[in-house]
């Protein structure tokens, strides 16, 4: 595995949405980090797998606050996915405290990052339009 870099094709145009991304691949990396490491810690896992979804789980409600503010017209969609992924991520990190191998936190971060850089750029991107010139 290896670092996932922000870019400038993953901005939707929107400080807070675009900050919160960041902040989840800076989250992702660190687990990449953890998953990594010579001496494997669990524990350690866990906490990194825990604040990813939590931080996921803070971003959705802003992202989709901001949402209803511009109105975006896909919305009920796109927050049936977030519900969708939450689930997903915590179905595995459950997996994981019970089953705390490298291989079942790699899952965690193989879904994760790909689901997320996805959804940037398939899904989020829709909100861009609805965007320009607000700063909500």
């Amino acid at each position: 595995m290896s670092a996932i870099e922000w870019r400038k094709q993953l901005a939707v145009g929107h400080p807070t949405i675009d900050q919160d991304h960041k902040d989840l691949i800076e989250y992702l990396n660190e687990l990449d980090i953890a998953l990594n490491a010579e001496n494997f810690v669990p524990a350690h896992i866990a906490k990194v797998i825990i604040k990813l979804l939590e931080y996921t789980r803070q971003h959705f409600q802003r992202e989709e606050r901001i949402m209803e503010k511009v109105h975006f017209t896909m919305i009920e969609s796109h927050k049936k996915q977030h519900v969708e992924a939450v689930k997903a991520i915590s179905d595995m990190a459950k997996f994981f405290a019970k089953e705390p191998t490298r291989a079942n936190a790699k899952r965690v971060y193989v879904f994760i990052a790909d689901w997320l850089v996805d959804h940037i750029i398939m899904e989020d991107m829709q909100i861009a339009p609805f965007l320009r010139g607000v700063w909500l």
